[in-house]
């Protein structure tokens, strides 16, 4: 068995992953845009697809299965039907634990700041964020780490719940943004969750997408969401109840239908 398919050997190609990514793109706004303002769209698609490229590279070369290695597996359509079900409803609940945390400890400075550079009026910029933002964000974090680096866990330790947790421990912790561990993690457990019950990354890319998309709407069209989804600085609470509603559907329905393939 080759060394990647261990515990440490998948945490040290998924953080050199993470490294290749965030070096090559940071040369690369230094080369071409020093200021980094104009470069960002590019640059944002640019660092997704880095962080998968040498997870590729190498699996290619211990010629393994792909798409069962990392977990890009086909799903019914009344799983995805379910899966962003219950999506909408996590996020508008994990919108209002944000709230409440910046109720409690006001955020910094520099975080409002980092939201402006998902702000922007040039259509094409708009476009080209959105991809690297959304879509393409949510597939390459999943491949990584729902698809590669949980399932080597789950295999290597025979422990899912413990994979999960630590896997998701180390997905937050990469972030890098210490004001939204606690919500990261959260997100990230119930993603492997998904990706494990499903043995899809497909669940837990559409949880991703919609949160991302929830926060890239939030930054360039918050007018939008007031009076409906937003009440007093917070999620409005029919909003949140029939998110819960939904969570609660989608859930049941995703297990009825998928723990008995589990346990055959």
């Amino acid at each position: 068995m080759s060394v990647i398919f261990t515990a440490r050997g998948a945490f040290i190609l998924v953080t050199l992953s993470l490294l290749f990514s965030g070096f090559l793109t940071s040369a690369l706004i230094l080369l071409f845009d020093p200021a980094g303002q104009a470069f960002l769209p590019s640059t944002l698609i640019v660092g997704e697809l880095l962080l998968v490229v040498p997870l590729i590279v190498i699996l290619t070369r211990n010629t393994v299965n792909l798409r069962e290695t990392l977990r890009i597996n086909p799903v019914s359509r009344r799983t995805l039907l379910l899966s962003v079900l219950l999506s909408c409803g996590i996020v508008a609940w994990a919108d209002e634990l944000e709230r409440i945390v910046a109720l409690i400890i006001p955020p910094p400075q520099w975080l409002d700041q980092l939201g402006q550079f998902l702000r922007v009026e040039d259509p094409l910029s708009l476009t080209l964020i959105f991809i690297g933002a959304v879509p393409l964000a949510a597939f390459s974090e999943e491949v990584l780490f729902r698809g590669f680096l949980q399932q080597v866990l789950e295999k290597q330790w025979k422990d899912v719940t413990r994979a999960v947790l630590v896997g998701s421990l180390f997905f937050a912790v990469v972030h890098l943004i210490p004001y939204w561990a606690v919500q990261i993690y959260l997100l990230g457990v119930i993603m492997g969750y998904l990706a494990w019950i499903t043995n899809s990354i497909f669940p837990s890319m559409i949880l991703h997408g919609i949160n991302n998309g929830i926060a890239f709407s939030f930054a360039n069209w918050e007018d939008f969401f007031e009076g409906w989804y937003t009440w007093n600085g917070h999620v409005s609470p029919l909003i949140l109840a029939i998110g819960t509603t939904m969570t609660i559907i989608g859930f049941k329905q995703l297990n009825r239908t998928l723990t008995p393939v589990l346990e055959s």
